[in-house]
């Protein structure tokens, strides 16, 4: 932190001091930091509505398109958790992967506000937020982009107009880095960059800056180039250019220019892309803390609302903007934990994210329970107060984002039910805790276990801090690092599983880069594959334009790798490329006369290029051949029809369940298709035969599937259609009826009437009747995070099968009841049908009513079973008592019986001879019973109790013995200690002679 003393300001820890009038300026320190700049707090000249949309309007004026932003769950890059900078929205058009016929394949030159999220993932700021005064999980990133348009002369010249001239920035106050190279690496100096600088500002602050801070890549791989960052004095009237990148809180970052001129093969390998693109970014919210005199982001005006409604909501004090040592409670560091993360979870949940239990869910989770405990440790806020600081986020935020306003009431819902469900997870938590360490101080361990602090997190969703503080409240120690080694290793099993099952899904296919796509494009002069054949059925012939093999092109199947697949492009091709959820073609592409075959095993599309991998068969085939193709139509159909049905199905849940319900991904494959949709609650079984029924009306009825291209402005005129959320759709858009002709939904397109029918965009293969789907079917229904549900279904041959499946199973079960079984052979019938249940396919509403039809039938077997325990504990009491009367009458030298209905009565057993024991303590006891009780009739068994004492051990009466011989004779074994044993065995029919050896065992012994 800085001080203001005398002459100028000195860096200190405290707040900022106005000493020339000995006054500890707190929040009054901000506003004279206000006046020094010339702009006045009240006056608020550059609100941050004004400064977001002058930045957007300066880029309108030079001829960029507004692109609104994204939303910041990235539905279709497995890449992101969340968007975390303004370029993941046009990732395709610098990947060159992006649709040719879209909005998107026509920009040059773009610019928006877009919504940003840090929390998980490469870029998390989430533990930072709060402890400082920049830091933020949700932020807005200002940027502009060209494509392949303009490049380092009007990034740069822009920015530099719009900072001085239009915010009036001071331009002694600014600093520009370049890319000074990396040799080691192959890099050139940014020279370009340095000489353009210098037409704006002295070479003293014009600064070198390095390989981490000045050159940006996407990934791993992908393109990649320098940047170029301008930076800012807070203060002045100085030379700051040492404290550029060194996180100084006078100095910071506002602006950075990335020049995407490479393409990153690997980590030593580097090509020049084939167009040069711009992507620049910058905060919103620092640089309104510039342009309104603020030394903290936290103190701008799109702040100040969230703070008045935290004061309220959690009956506190005022904020004061206190940090670090200052901040001794840290009251005003909970103020912007909570304000940031109700910023966060608001525009996620607006943007269709739920809580949840894993991925980006549970990240919102973590994001959402931190913000809970800040305010309930620090602010000692009221239970529930968060949810109801969503309408001050609307009312800061909801003029730039109408998401908010429109799920507001969501948002609050949501956020009110994690909060309770964040309640119960501490009670549980807690209670586990308490049972840890018992057993903990019990076994004399003077550590709390890592395996148990990590457990209490990834199963309770315990909080790891809370609890190491009550571990050492409870005096023991805690191993921080352990548990984080053990919460690590965990993550990357995770990691671990999530990366195969991605290599297994993409082992087959082949992969062309920016570069190899230029290739094609510039040095191969290959033509855009036309696949408006993939519509068809008909095989069709095309030529072959491109191998590429190993990164590399070649002119024949002969020069690539026999042991890995290799990939083909073509003119043309009728087989369907992977795209909208559905699985790709597979199939062969064959050479007339059988001189060659090619199986094609998967189908990926690249920009414009349509890229078919697999391996020949036989023969050899070679750029420029014409070759046959023929798609796998024992595949494609059911795919087709799987693909129909998830148009049907998403109208049949709009129908049974309303408006609220939206798509949030799908999966086509051709034995079963995969459906994610937007709901609170779990389908009834009544629900699911509803939507069941609304689909097999509409294959009953024939419904036409009618498909045609329309221009995309007119199709979404369309009353009532549906399209996925944040989808780029290409122009013209195809355009999926069922049950209307398309060209009667576009001659009135504001027929409200269409509601009725779904109507879809869509550039799936589908089929041309409903009636050819046959019969669907729902598998299985459930949740796959907070707020989101997952239907499994099926349909043609597979869903016939499961119905008669069904009626096969529930006539089984009918069976069962209708006989007269004995308990234990109910239950074994029971668990018979419960195993055909859960092996069996079946729809999922047979599941549920067998699951609940065999609950009820298990209750009333347990129910005989409790009667029949009760009744043989009886007999067995009674057989005891005549044995105890008898023996007051005249004791015996010992007691060997078969106590008959004694299997199962253990207790009532032990009780009697604890008793029998007091009044006759020398008299050796051993029982016998045959236990039929276990649902297992191979666990069916003979069980022996012998009991000895002192004075019988000393006669050679030794229980352990005596239960061992006598178990030899039942088939089984023995054990136990001298006065007390105990044994088994399968031989059911060996009661006559286990009881002769037991009393020749004991006679032989108490007779002498």
């Amino acid at each position: 932190m800085w001080r203001v003393v005398r002459g100028g300001f000195r860096i200190g820890t405290g707040r900022i001091i106005l000493s020339s009038v000995g006054l500890e300026a707190g929040r009054r320190s901000r506003n004279w930091f206000s006046s020094s700049i010339g702009i006045m707090a009240a006056d608020l000249e550059w609100s941050g509505e004004r400064v977001r949309n002058t930045f957007i309007e300066f880029f309108k004026e030079h001829q960029h398109s507004v692109v609104h932003s994204s939303s910041v769950i990235p539905h279709n890059d497995p890449t992101l958790l969340f968007a975390n900078a303004g370029m993941n929205q046009f990732k395709d058009i610098f990947l060159c992967t992006v649709d040719p016929n879209s909005d998107f394949a026509k920009l040059k030159r773009a610019v928006n506000s877009q919504k940003c999220i840090r929390a998980g993932g490469k870029h998390n700021d989430l533990d930072d937020v709060g402890r400082d005064n920049y830091h933020h999980t949700f932020f807005e990133m200002l940027g502009n982009w060209s494509f392949a348009d303009f490049f380092k002369t009007e990034a740069i010249e822009w920015a530099w107009t719009l900072l001085t001239k239009v915010y009036k920035l001071n331009p002694d106050r600014l600093y520009a880095t370049y890319f000074e190279g990396d040799e080691s690496r192959g890099l050139a100096p940014d020279l370009e960059a340095l000489e353009l600088w210098k037409r704006y500002l002295p070479e003293n602050r014009i600064l070198k800056g390095n390989y981490k801070d000045n050159f940006w890549e996407m990934g791993d791989v992908g393109p990649c180039g320098p940047c170029s960052e301008i930076h800012y004095d807070r203060i002045g009237d100085r030379d700051a250019a040492h404290l550029v990148n060194m996180d100084d809180p006078t100095v910071l970052e506002i602006w950075n220019l990335v020049f995407m001129q490479y393409e990153r093969k690997g980590p030593d390998h580097l090509v020049s892309l084939p167009g040069n693109h711009v992507d620049t970014g910058m905060g919103l919210e620092r640089l309104c803390s510039i342009l309104q005199g603020k030394m903290s982001n936290y103190d701008i005006d799109l702040f100040q609302d969230i703070f008045k409604g935290i004061e309220k909501e959690c009956e506190t004090s005022p904020y004061l903007g206190k940090m670090g040592d200052e901040d001794t409670d840290q009251h005003d560091m909970a103020f912007r934990v909570i304000a940031d993360h109700i910023r966060m979870l608001s525009i996620a949940i607006a943007d269709g994210q739920k809580p949840g239990p894993a991925g980006r869910a549970y990240v919102m989770r973590r994001v959402l329970r931190r913000a809970v405990r800040f305010g309930d440790e620090k602010l000692n806020a009221p239970t529930g107060f968060f949810h109801k600081l969503v309408p001050y986020v609307v009312q800061t935020l909801g003029g730039a984002f109408p998401s908010l306003k429109k799920e507001q009431v969501t948002i609050a819902r949501v956020l009110q039910q994690e909060e309770r469900l964040f309640t119960q997870a501490l009670r549980n938590g807690q209670r586990k805790f308490n049972a840890m360490v018992k057993r903990t101080h019990d076994l004399g361990i003077a550590e709390f276990a890592p395996e148990d602090a990590a457990q209490l997190y990834t199963v309770f969703g315990f909080p790891v801090d809370l609890t190491r503080i009550k571990a050492e409240e409870h005096g023991f120690k805690y191993n921080e690092e352990a548990v984080e080694e053990l919460l690590l290793k965990e993550k990357k099993i995770s990691e671990e599983a999530h990366k195969r099952k991605k290599a297994e899904r993409m082992a087959n296919a082949v992969k062309l880069d920016p570069s190899a796509i230029a290739h094609l494009a510039d040095v191969i002069n290959a033509p855009a594959t036309n696949d408006n054949f993939k519509y068809n059925l008909e095989d069709i012939t095309a030529k072959v334009v491109a191998i590429f093999s190993n990164e590399s092109f070649v002119e024949s199947s002969s020069q690539t790798d026999k042991e890995s697949n290799f990939g083909i492009v073509l003119d043309g091709t009728n087989f369907y490329a992977e795209a909208g959820g559905q699985e790709h073609d597979v199939g062969s592409m064959r050479l007339a006369e059988g001189k060659g075959n090619f199986l094609v095993e998967n189908v990926q599309s690249f920009g414009s290029y349509v890229l078919h991998s697999g391996h020949i068969e036989e023969g050899e085939i070679c750029v420029g051949d014409t070759v046959e193709l023929s798609v796998d139509l024992g595949r494609r159909q059911p795919l087709m029809a799987n693909h129909t049905c998830t148009h049907m199905l998403n109208f049949s849940l709009r129908s049974v369940l309303g408006d609220e319900v939206h798509q949030k991904g799908s999966l086509v494959q051709p034995m079963r298709f995969r459906f994610d949709f937007q709901h609170g609650q779990g389908l009834s079984a009544g629900e699911m035969m509803k939507v069941e029924s609304v689909i097999r009306t509409q294959i009953e009825a024939g419904l036409l599937v009618d498909v045609e291209l329309v221009d995309l402005d007119k199709a979404r005129e369309i009353f009532g259609v549906r399209a996925m959320f944040d989808e780029h759709y290409p122009n013209p858009v195809r355009v999926v009826s069922i049950g209307q002709k398309v060209t009667d939904l576009l001659r009135n397109p504001k027929n409200q009437d269409w509601y009725n029918y779904s109507v879809e965009f869509c550039g799936g293969t589908h089929l041309s009747s409903a009636e050819e789907v046959g019969n669907f079917v729902i598998l299985s229904e459930e949740a796959i995070a907070a707020g989101i549900r997952r239907i499994v279904a099926t349909t043609g041959q597979e869903a016939v099968d499961a119905l008669e499946n069904e009626a096969i199973l529930v006539q089984d079960l009918e069976h069962v009841k209708s006989q007269s079984l004995g308990t234990n052979e109910l239950d074994n019938a029971i668990r018979a049908l419960e195993e055909r249940l859960n092996n069996t396919l079946l729809p999922a509403v047979a599941k549920l009513r067998c699951r609940e039809e065999l609950k009820k039938m298990k209750q009333d077997v347990m129910a005989n079973l409790k009667k029949s325990s009760a009744a043989a504990a009886g007999t067995v009491k009674s057989f005891l008592d005549d044995l105890l009367a008898k023996a007051k009458e005249q004791p015996p030298a010992y007691i060997v019986e078969n106590v008959p209905n004694s299997g199962g009565q253990g207790k009532v057993l032990r009780e009697f001879v604890v008793g029998f024991q007091k009044e006759f303590p020398d008299i050796p006891i051993f029982f016998l019973s045959v236990d039929q009780t276990h649902k297992n009739v191979k666990k069916h068994k003979l069980t022996i109790v012998a009991f000895s004492s002192d004075a019988a051990v000393a006669k050679g009466v030794n229980a352990k013995d005596w239960a061992a011989a006598a178990a030899a004779v039942a088939g089984g074994k023995g054990g136990g200690k001298a006065v007390t044993a105990q044994g088994s065995g399968p031989k059911l029919d060996a009661v006559e002679e286990v009881l002769k050896v037991a009393r020749d065992f004991v006679e032989s012994k108490v007779s002498h």
